[in-house]
């Protein structure tokens, strides 16, 4: 295996955003220099100054995103008259409509000719180019840039483009067929896709024939920290009340708590507390509990205050499974790298993570059929600190080094 080459990511949004997929790729990065290869990110997103091993191409929308929020912010000026206020409400709600019925390949679509005018600023002599979705305009990106530059191209496939049924990237009655054609011709060009799991990987292969050779398994990723896991072990699992910590969002038709909280929580223990740090959006799922005492909401909070709060005040951390096999956790192994108790409630009989529960004894699936018992049981477990953590299986299944490997 050749050492030392040179890398492109294409990312449409990179650090200091932050999402599972910039935190992946920052993790990869990572490994990648350590590794000996050069590396330059292109982005869409202002790498304002944060401290990096790797070079920039910030290729952003100024012009179109200053005159947006230029508009955003004089529809809002108090002293508009009711005239003013209603021609700005209508041309917000026509842009939207627009934007929405319209915008292909996604959102991100006003990056593609960023792109088209700065290709010339972009170099020809990468290696490799690989490109991360979400959003998939970056690998239309990529496609671009790759006519110009005879560099091997691997995709890295975050979630379905279109074959993406519940809550879609762009409005299918009008882009179903160009969306399977460019995924098609976009997977015959790379020479290497990565998908998060088998189940999605077969998936793709079947419905688009691509070559058994090209596809890649790259888990979620996780990055083990050995003061978090000592502050894990150490945490009193018999303190009063039992925490159960939920972080994140929740999406209608892809991952709902309502199962979870009508089947398992309401029917729990009162020395029992559920601890739910979610978006504004995913409150309305919760107002058959929002006045109970055993169930209490904050806000989303920035994932290093976050991780903060799971490993010293949480118990068991919860993850809520979605509704295809196609679309995996990766919360779930972030979870379980930091060395506490993970309960995962499955709303499917094939959910992917099924697959891992053999392999980490803090991990517990649970579904529609477990009895309370159980349970119960499983709590008591829990306040005696019976359970081991196997980092071993994290590092040879969920980490950057894997999947680099694998990949280069």
């Amino acid at each position: 295996k050749m050492k030392n080459k040179k890398i492109l990511i294409i990312s449409h949004q990179f650090l200091p955003y932050v999402s599972p997929r910039t935190t992946r790729w920052n993790l990869l990065i990572d490994e990648l220099i350590k590794k000996g290869n050069e590396v330059t990110v292109l982005s869409g997103t202002n790498p304002e100054n944060i401290d990096k091993k790797y070079k920039v191409l910030y290729f952003g929308n100024k012009q179109i995103s200053s005159s947006i929020s230029k508009v955003r912010l004089n529809s809002q000026k108090p002293s508009n008259n009711i005239l003013k206020r209603t021609i700005y409400l209508s041309f917000k709600k026509i842009y939207r409509f627009l934007f929405k019925t319209f915008s292909w390949p996604d959102y991100a679509m006003f990056w593609v000719l960023t792109i088209l005018k700065n290709r010339e600023r972009i170099e020809n002599n990468y290696d490799i180019i690989i490109s991360v979705s979400l959003p998939f305009t970056s690998h239309l990106c990529a496609y671009i840039i790759h006519k110009k530059i005879q560099a091997d191209w691997y995709m890295d496939i975050g979630d379905p483009f279109s074959l993406k049924i519940k809550s879609p990237e762009n409005n299918i009655f009008i882009y179903s067929y160009l969306n399977k054609f460019f995924e098609r011709k976009f997977y015959k060009k790379a020479s290497k896709i990565i998908f998060t799991h088998n189940e999605v990987a077969e998936l793709h292969q079947t419905k688009f024939k691509i070559d058994h050779s090209k596809i890649v398994i790259g888990h979620p990723i996780a990055l083990v920290s050995e003061e978090n896991i000592n502050i894990s072990k150490n945490f009193n699992y018999k303190v009063k009340p039992l925490k159960i910590g939920y972080f994140g969002a929740f999406t209608n038709s892809v991952r709902e708590p309502i199962n979870y909280l009508n089947l398992i929580a309401n029917t729990l223990n009162e020395d029992i507390e559920h601890v739910w740090y979610i978006n504004k959006e995913s409150k309305k799922y919760f107002s058959s509990v929002k006045n109970s005492p055993y169930h209490k909401f904050f806000d989303i909070v920035p994932r290093k205050d976050a991780i903060e709060i799971m490993v010293k005040r949480i118990h068991i951390l919860l993850s809520i499974g979605n509704q295809n096999k196609y679309q995996m956790p990766s919360k779930v192994i972030e979870y379980l790298s930091l060395g506490k108790p993970v309960l995962h409630f499955a709303e499917i009989e094939d959910d992917p993570l099924y697959n891992y529960e053999g392999l980490f004894d803090n991990l517990k699936i649970i579904d529609n059929k477990t009895s309370k018992n159980e349970i119960d049981n499983y709590f008591e477990n829990i306040k005696e600190n019976k359970f081991k953590i196997e980092l071993e299986n994290l590092e040879n299944q969920f980490s950057a080094s894997k999947l680099i490997n694998d990949l280069i």
